[in-house]
């Protein structure tokens, strides 16, 4: 290897071990005790004290008034036709909260006790609520985003207006505030971004999304059918704009959580692009948030894992190591004590975690790559041993028999049987009999006489024959660019995952090399996490990393 990559590549994984500038490294604790169920999706922390949060499932809101070390659950739609979709806490009043659900709106005034429901819409479309926005100034005026478009009230919901200049089936996924003028809003669909410039009266789309119409069944329903978790979970993950945020102190910026990434602007929504990728291993980005003391970094929860994203550097960073899943749903980020560093609320299919920076983690922050550059030759020759990513990805193709050459050997067989005739061959056979028999008599002479003729037949019948057409264009051509189609997309969801269970991998190995633990219980979880990731390779590889380590 040169110099030179080596450089680089040993650069890459500090950076993405120690975190950039600002980013602590992290450790998750679990914060759900008393929640009945781990499949969680929305979560809101009070504002005015973040020891009061709300967490939601399908079927109820679970209310912690100690940060996470008890829940109790305030509301429930079990048995009922109705379900959640998200949760708002009011920013000027830590007593109200409300819960956007596919019935309608409901709001408690005293932390949960109590509930009312203060919208409901003329049918499935406007009742289904998936955001609230609750204006920070005035919280009387309340935004919320279905199916149907966008409504508001500015009197705690007594009276409800529609937004003008939306579609049909808008199916609204979030709504938030500028926070230099209250008057402009910006909303995320289905269909696109929205802007208003009026409170919310009118909007028009600044950005467009691809959307396809044939995929309004999952959104329409009729009156007497309720939504159940399947239909909830396709909805939720149809949507390509799933979260948009502004950044204070930074006027015209913001960001957007989409399926494919991380969408910015910084001219208030004239042009959008997609961030920078490195060090991201999924672009589906279900939600982000921000620590409004820090706006350099965004922080994206995803189906692989929680990621950082560093505005200046255009990378991400790893977040979501001791994590038991990768699959996060949802994410909120607050500081619990003053001037102390960010904690992440992360919703994941396995319950609420919490953050809290790693011991020694700040001697990361204050140290330079050039500190590990001179004996960065000394620390990768120490898995020369181990296979590259190369070979790795090379076994997992195998493996899963997913190689291109397979694709050209289909389209090679396909271009081959043009050239074979279809045969049809034919063989019958026949047996006939007859007989005759004639009589006369005359007064001298009687004579009878009878005649049997029998015979047997045999008939063949071969043919050859060619379509010239298929010579051109053959319709198993059709066929092969479908099964291709599936088969990169497999290639390409296995590739991905084998790298970042690698590149994990090394970046813990590396990791106990430059920062040893003296904890014996520090030490243990990392061979086991290291034991954990070498097995999740070996089910990609069919065990090829544990047989080289074996050699």
């Amino acid at each position: 290897m040169c110099p030179l990559r080596l450089f680089t590549l040993l650069a890459c994984l500090l950076v993405a071990s120690a975190g950039y500038p600002g980013m602590q490294e992290i450790e998750w604790k679990s914060a759900g005790s008393g929640i009945r169920e781990a499949d969680l999706y929305s979560i809101a922390v009070c504002p005015a004290d973040s020891r009061i949060a709300y967490a939601g499932s399908y079927n109820a809101v679970y209310m912690t008034s100690d940060s996470g070390e008890r829940w109790n659950e305030v509301l429930s739609f079990r048995g009922t036709d109705n379900s959640l979709n998200t949760i708002a806490v009011d920013p000027l009043n830590e007593h109200i909260v409300y819960a956007g659900t596919a019935r309608g709106l409901y709001r408690s005034s005293d932390r949960g006790l109590h509930w009312e429901r203060i919208f409901r819409g003329m049918g499935e479309k406007e009742s289904m609520v998936f955001t609230v926005y609750i204006n920070p100034d005035n919280s009387e005026n309340v935004y919320i985003g279905t199916v149907a478009g966008i409504y508001f009230t500015e009197d705690s919901g007594r009276k409800w207006e529609s937004g003008q200049n939306l579609p049909s089936y808008s199916i609204v996924t979030s709504i938030i505030g500028d926070p230099y003028d209250l008057r402009v809003l910006y909303a995320g669909s289905v269909r696109g971004i929205y802007k208003s410039t009026d409170s919310g009266a009118g909007w028009a789309r600044i950005y467009k999304s691809d959307f396809d119409d044939s995929n309004l069944h999952l959104f329409i329903m009729n009156e007497d059918e309720s939504p159940d978790d399947s239909d909830i979970t396709g909805i939720r993950y149809s949507f390509k704009i799933r979260k948009i945020i502004s950044v204070p102190g930074d006027r015209g910026t913001l960001f957007a959580a989409t399926s494919d990434g991380l969408l910015v602007t910084r001219d208030s929504g004239l042009t959008w692009k997609i961030t920078g990728s490195a060090g991201l291993t999924s672009h589906n980005v279900r939600d982000i948030a921000m620590n409004p003391g820090d706006t350099e970094y965004v922080y994206a929860a995803t189906d692989r894992g929680i990621f950082g994203y560093s505005v200046k550097a255009d990378m991400w960073e790893k977040l979501y190591k001791g994590l038991p899943s990768s699959d996060i749903r949802s994410l909120y980020i607050t500081a619990d004590t003053q001037n102390g560093p960010p904690v992440i609320w992360a919703l994941t299919r396995m319950g609420v975690y919490k953050s809290s920076p790693s011991p020694g983690a700040a001697g990361y922050q204050t140290a330079g790559l050039e500190h590990y550059v001179p004996e960065a030759g000394n620390v990768l020759r120490m898995f020369d041993y181990e296979p590259s990513i190369e070979e790795i990805k090379e076994a997992a193709i195998e493996y899963a028999e997913v190689s291109p050459e397979k694709i050209r050997k289909w389209r090679k067989a396909a271009a081959n049987r043009a050239w074979l005739p279809d045969l049809s061959m034919k063989y019958g056979r026949a047996r006939d009999w007859q007989s005759s028999s004639y009589f006369y008599s005359t007064k001298d002479e009687k004579y009878k006489d009878d005649d049997i003729t029998r015979g047997k037949d045999s008939d063949w019948y071969i043919s050859l024959s060619w379509n010239l057409g298929d010579l051109i264009w053959d319709d198993a051509q059709t066929s092969i660019d479908n099964r291709s189609k599936l088969m990169v997309q497999l290639r390409d969801d296995i590739l991905n995952e084998v790298m970042r269970l690698y590149f994990e991998r090394r970046r813990l190995q590396i990791d106990m090399v430059l920062s040893p633990s003296n904890n014996s219980k520090d030490i243990i979880e990392r061979v086991l996490r290291i034991q954990e990731l070498t097995a999740g390779i070996d089910a990609l590889t069919g065990s090829f990393l544990s047989r080289r380590l074996a050699q």
